[in-house]
């Protein structure tokens, strides 16, 4: 049960607004306008609770800006990297290098207790243990009770003091860094401002509270906290944002009820409220069999939404409950369909062919001997592999490979220009990271140790960012729910929305079983909980469990649901599939939550089946046609049912018509057509 400390006493202003994106944009339009009328712009600094949601509040507030100037918008972690970069040398690695020398760091450290020496042996370790370090440090604590915590936490400390050898210092240590600086004699040299508006107040950690409380020793502040809302900072702490500040001056905003039909199923969600049909957007289930199968929907879908409203991709976003791997499988089907895409948490570094043949390139030159070179087909000219190996730095090889090879040039031919601006983006974080090997001391420029860097980035690219941010420009959004917080979209796809999903099981660390990081008072999450932590935390009682640990998790999915219906302005669709993708083909069940919502809201429908718009789509139906023709004949002979064999000839003859006028992609269609029949048959072949 974790025990608070008295709340932190600010001298300002505090703002509460009822839930609603639309409710939060207007308070925060009404009080910059307050503090702009007093105050020149430039000396007015806005944070956001995340880094993903600066681009949305300086949009929302340049409204409120005459002619040409800008909003201050920024967010803690980078403000204190601001801070840092005036008052400190050492460099600030990025998310990758960071990964990249906590891994080397951790690969020969020595555990002393029992469990965690054993844990090490599993190929997973260092992954699992470096995620809990990351936590530990973005909220700068020191767990007392747990000896398995105490530990990781030393070898947390270890690590920074290492980094600090070398002049280096992690993203995690930015905030807990600057707060030094800001605490020091030196603040009115390095800050100047004269007020603060903090916006998404409800999602500021205790550590991003008192990085505020010590930036605004002598500015107005105006702080905005949206009800019912927090996704991020609940992840760490319960209770309402209140239960740890005062303000010398607190105030209610107006609010207005929901106008749309995703905004109320948003309002649901959060708070289970039912208001009246709004009459205005849309709210639909779009069901599929199985999950790829939901993702294609999904991308006929938007298709058809991008030929029939004559929207943007961008004016679209697919949201997932978890980054990492879901987000990187839902951008790689869409990019497979056609369909650009965009992503604030995850790179394409995983995927990208520029990145897979300059990896190849290091793999070669890696290698003691031909025989040591993984086979990944790709042909690489063997005079231009031996000149590259020849060059003293890292970074000039890889560079001169890039441009003697005509990789870039590749690029631009071969690529949409969305896809080309992110694999250029791919290729100069490898042309850093040859670098960084250049430049630093402390590791060998050799090109082992290029390939393994290069080869853990590749591996690990799926991983949330924790503060940077791909380039967003003409691409269909595709992130978890959090990163699209108080963001706007046209279009909205909640997807996964089953039960095994919405609410799942409670997950917070692969490294200790579940039940038991339950029961650990100092874990860096919400763990030990009571049914008032329950309550104090969110209105919303959703059928669960009597524990609280459980409960209090269902609860927090169900919010994150709210948080992504919030972001949709016209349309809302619900996605799930009804079979998992394993052997047995179990029945997936809709998500309670979705359930619920059916039941309660009418404007909340099926959707109708979609028109035919992509081009995959269209060979999944041109294909299926001819399974299902297929079925219908074994089924009658087999169970006795009749069945019209001229109408199956006359429709296999309309699709070999249409293969005869479609040229060469005819001709392609027509032998995965021929590959199906021989295989319902019984005839393998290549």
């Amino acid at each position: 049960m974790e025990v608070r400390a008295s709340p932190r006493e600010y001298d300002g202003t505090f703002v509460t607004t009822q839930f609603g994106a639309e409710n939060v944009k207007r308070a925060a339009r009404d009080e910059y306008r307050k503090l702009i009328d007093k105050h020149d712009s430039e000396d007015v600094l806005v944070l956001t609770g995340a880094p993903t949601s600066t681009d949305a509040f300086r949009d929302t507030l340049d409204e409120v800006l005459p002619g040409a100037a800008t909003p201050y918008v920024t967010s803690p972690v980078v403000h204190a990297t601001d801070v840092l970069n005036q008052t400190d040398d050492r460099v600030v690695l990025s998310d990758a290098l960071r990964r990249e020398l906590r891994h080397r760091f951790l690969a020969d450290y020595e555990w002393e207790t029992e469990y965690l020496r054993q844990a090490s042996e599993q190929s997973s370790f260092i992954e699992d243990v470096d995620r809990v370090m990351d936590t530990i440090s973005w909220q700068n604590i020191s767990p007392e009770e747990t000896p398995e915590l105490r530990e990781i936490t030393a070898a947390l400390d270890a690590f920074h003091n290492w980094l600090a050898e070398h002049d280096h210092i992690e993203r995690g240590q930015l905030i807990s860094e600057a707060l030094d600086v800001l605490t020091g004699d030196d603040y009115n040299d390095i800050v100047d401002i004269n007020a603060v508006l903090a916006v998404e107040f409800e999602e500021f950690f205790p550590l991003d509270r008192a990085y505020l409380d010590a930036l605004t020793g002598d500015c107005d502040l105006v702080c905005i906290a949206e009800d019912d809302a927090s996704v991020r900072r609940t992840w760490v702490e319960t209770g309402a944002i209140t239960d740890y500040v005062s303000f010398s001056e607190s105030q209610r905003a107006s609010g207005v009820q929901p106008s749309t039909r995703p905004a109320a199923t948003a309002a649901y969600f959060a708070e289970e409220t039912v208001v009246d049909d709004p009459n205005t957007g849309s709210v639909s289930v779009l069901a599929a069999d199985s999950g790829d199968d939901q993702l294609a929907t999904i991308a006929n879908e938007i298709e058809e939404l991008i030929e029939q409203e004559g929207w943007g991709y961008d004016d679209i976003a697919v949201a997932t409950k978890q980054s990492g791997s879901t987000v990187t499988e839902t951008i790689e089907s869409f990019e497979r369909s056609g369909i650009p895409t965009e992503s604030a948490t995850i790179t394409g570094f995983g995927d990208d062919p520029a990145i897979r043949e300059l990896l190849a390139v290091a793999r070669h030159l890696a290698a003691d001997d031909d025989n040591e070179v993984p086979d990944h087909g790709l042909e690489l000219d063997t005079d231009r592999l031996a000149r590259v190996g020849e060059m003293d730095q890292l970074e000039d090889a890889i560079r001169w490979w890039a441009t003697d090879s005509g990789l870039k040039e590749r690029i631009a031919e071969r690529e949409t220009s969305l896809d080309a601006r992110s694999q250029f983006g791919n290729v100069r974080r490898a042309f850093r990271m040859a670098a960084f090997l250049d430049d630093t001391a402390f590791l060998d420029a050799t090109w082992e140790s290029f390939e393994e860097m290069l080869e853990r980035a590749h591996e690990y690219a799926s991983q949330q960012n924790q503060t940077s941010a791909t380039d967003l420009d003409g691409g269909v959004r595709v992130d978890h729910l959090q990163a699209i917080k108080n963001t706007s979209f046209k279009a909205v796809f909640l997807i996964n929305l089953t039960d095994s999903e919405y609410p799942g099981d409670p997950f917070l660390t692969r490294l200790f079983p579940t039940e038991r990081v339950a029961s650990m008072p100092d874990y860096p999450g919400v763990t030990d909980l009571s049914d008032t932590d329950v309550d104090q935390t969110f209105p919303t009682d959703s059928t669960a469990s009597s524990r609280p640990f459980v409960q209090y998790h269902a609860e927090h999915a169900r919010r994150c649901l709210a948080i992504g219906a919030e972001a949709a302005t016209e349309r809302l669709y619900c996605c799930l599939y009804e079979y998992e993708d394993t052997a047995l083909e179990e029945r997936a069940q809709a998500s309670r939550f979705l359930t619920a919502a059916y039941a309660d809201l009418p404007w909340v429908t099926d959707a109708a089946d979609p028109k035919i718009t992509s081009e995959q789509a269209a060979e999944e139906f041109l294909l299926s046609r001819v399974d299902n023709a297929l079925a219908d004949v074994r089924r009658a002979n087999s169970q006795d049912v009749t069945i019209s064999l001229d109408e199956v000839e006359a429709e296999l003859g309309e699709i070999q018509e249409l293969l005869d006028k479609s040229g060469v992609r005819g001709e392609e269609l027509r032998k995965a057509l021929r590959a199906r029949v021989e295989f319902a048959n019984g005839e393998v072949r290549r």
